[in-house]
């Protein structure tokens, strides 16, 4: 079985990067070898930094429309507090430091968001091109402000009670418009606000009603697996073990064979459905976050 390229905290690393990233026209670029950003050749180098460079990788590289690197960004998980991966850090920070390449560094707690606060993440990327708005490099002068959606021309920023946004300068001709980096999307569609989120409103009730009526409530208020009993395992989580057998493999589990929440990014914990038994994951952050994620058991 083929590995897989970013594992849970990456993903999200990922996704809240090219949030923020697709408003200033910037790409996003994961385990990126070092060799291929940074002008190592003819350099006079050490040997060591040398040979390190051609073998080691960013996890993330931010590069403008014209491909050229802005930043570089690493996701420190627990291990990179501890040697040969401390060692490693350093000589990157090394290589970063002498080619003048950003490096930033992020932890899971990073990741953590919730409904009044955005992630740290978020925000530091934010402030990095709230100071960098435009880059210049010798000749090379690079626009980091995103272009109208519907025109391609400028943006200036202006306010409103929703909070500030981006409009294009040939309003009222043209009504296109875009938010801030790490902002709600209020502008992916052209729907007025109020409808936007009365619908809103009502397709949370109705998903609400329905989950109830599907699942009932439980007993002690924890945590529900998002596929229960009354839905078919996905094709991942099918098995021929019994529930028996099933909580019994569950109860090996080491706490570090545990995953993180694809949500918030936290340890996930054990937990089992109040009505079927069925073991699943659940986000240690409940209630705060009550994302799910399902047990895959041994074919």
């Amino acid at each position: 079985m083929l590995k897989r390229i970013l594992n849970s905290p990456e993903q999200i690393t990922y996704a809240r990067l090219r949030e923020v990233c697709e408003l200033h026209a910037a790409e996003v670029y994961a385990k990126v070898r070092l060799a291929d950003v940074l002008p190592i050749e003819d350099s006079g180098l050490p040997q060591v930094l040398f040979e390190f460079a051609l073998q080691a990788h960013y996890d993330f590289v931010v590069t403008g429309r014209d491909q050229v690197p802005l930043f570089a960004l690493e996701f420190d998980g627990p291990q990179h507090g501890h040697s040969p991966q401390s060692e490693r850090d350093a000589k990157k920070d090394e290589l970063s430091n002498r080619f003048g390449l950003p490096l930033l560094r992020i932890r899971a707690d990073d990741l953590c968001r919730t409904e009044w606060q955005l992630d740290r993440l978020t925000e530091k990327i934010k402030q990095w091109f709230d100071d960098h708005t435009k880059s210049v490099t010798g000749d090379r002068h690079m626009e980091l402000q995103p272009k109208c959606p519907l025109c391609g021309g400028e943006m200036i920023r202006k306010p409103s009670k929703y909070g500030p946004f981006l409009s294009c300068v040939r309003y009222p001709d043209c009504k296109g418009a875009c938010d801030l980096p790490g902002t709600p999307n209020r502008f992916k569609a052209p729907v007025g606000r109020k409808v936007l989120i009365a619908g809103s409103i009502c397709a949370v009730v109705v998903i609400a009603l329905l989950l109830k009526f599907q699942f009932g409530t439980p007993q002690d208020g924890g945590q529900q697996p998002r596929g229960g009993e009354t839905r078919p395992a996905t094709a991942g989580t099918r098995s021929s073990m019994t529930l028996s057998e099933k909580r019994a493999y569950t109860s090996t589990l080491k706490k570090s064979d545990h995953p993180l929440c694809p949500q918030c990014g936290k340890q996930m914990v054990l937990r089992h459905n109040k009505q079927s038994g069925e073991p699943f994951f659940g986000c240690s952050d409940y209630p705060r976050c009550r994302d799910t994620r399902d047990i895959k058991y041994p074919k």
